[in-house]
């Protein structure tokens, strides 16, 4: 392993943990752009799942090697994981959306063992907006063939169980004090972008006060709507609608630009 970058070697203070297709790409730059805010490079370095031992070796085959990553870096260890923050800034995290993943239990325990004080931010999405992209990010993948309407409503598929966020929220609420959470929509994101950021601002402890105009350009937001038969859009918005209000009502707000 090489050695450790001047200043580096701690464990961050500001987790997002999710959703996939809901945005963490941008607001992971935008987080990044305040001087007292240092976000990883990579973004995703999702630590907190996988297993516990290391499958590279050269009994595996090169091609699920080459995966190990997306699987989880947890057998890598703590000091591997401290290597890509500084110690020295007041906030420090990653964004790994793979956290809220069905796929990956125990993120949550791990998490609040290891960084118990941390501040985590919920990155949410229309449900049914989401779950559109990932599908059609799926289909470019060549990782799923089924027709929308058949995979969508599939009760099985993660295209439901991703958005359903405050389902994939229950293990955090649990281990972490509800102040330690912050849950923002990607909406919210894209048409209130200045107030937004100045409350997470606030809410990871850094200058509230800072703005940039790097913060205004429109970077990929994941907040259009998708366009929809309106049958199939009733059928998901009624499969999303009691997550949908349970999140509402934890969150203390509605979001009015969903469909759910």
């Amino acid at each position: 392993m090489s050695q450790l970058r001047d200043g580096f070697g701690a464990l961050p203070n500001l987790v997002v943990i999710g959703a996939m297709k809901c945005g963490t790409s941008a607001l992971h730059r935008y987080l990044d752009r305040h001087p007292q805010i240092e976000m990883s490079e990579p973004k995703e370095l999702n630590f907190f799942f996988g297993p516990s031992t290391s499958a590279q070796d050269e009994s595996h085959p090169a091609q699920e090697r080459g995966r190990e990553w997306s699987s989880g870096n947890w057998h890598r260890g703590s000091q591997w994981y401290s290597r890509h923050f500084r110690g020295e800034a007041i906030a420090r995290g990653e964004s790994s959306p793979g956290y809220t993943s069905p796929s990956h239990e125990g993120v949550a325990q791990r998490m609040a063992r290891m960084i118990p004080a941390a501040r985590l931010i919920y990155l949410v999405r229309d449900p049914v907006d989401r779950a559109v992209s990932q599908y059609r990010h799926h289909r470019s993948e060549g990782t799923e063939s089924r027709p929308m309407e058949k995979a969508l409503l599939d009760p099985d598929s993660q295209y439901l169980s991703r958005g359903r966020y405050y389902e994939r929220l229950v293990p955090f609420l649990e281990r972490f004090a509800r102040h330690q959470i912050a849950i923002v929509s990607a909406e919210e994101l894209l048409t209130r972008r200045r107030a937004t950021l100045l409350l997470l601002f606030r809410f990871v402890g850094v200058d509230e006060g800072f703005w940039s105009s790097d913060l205004q350009r429109l970077h990929h937001c994941n907040g259009e709507t998708a366009q929809l038969d309106s049958r199939l859009r009733r059928r998901l918005s009624e499969a999303f609608a009691h997550d949908a209000d349970r999140l509402r009502e934890l969150a203390g707000r509605d979001f009015p630009a969903w469909s759910v």
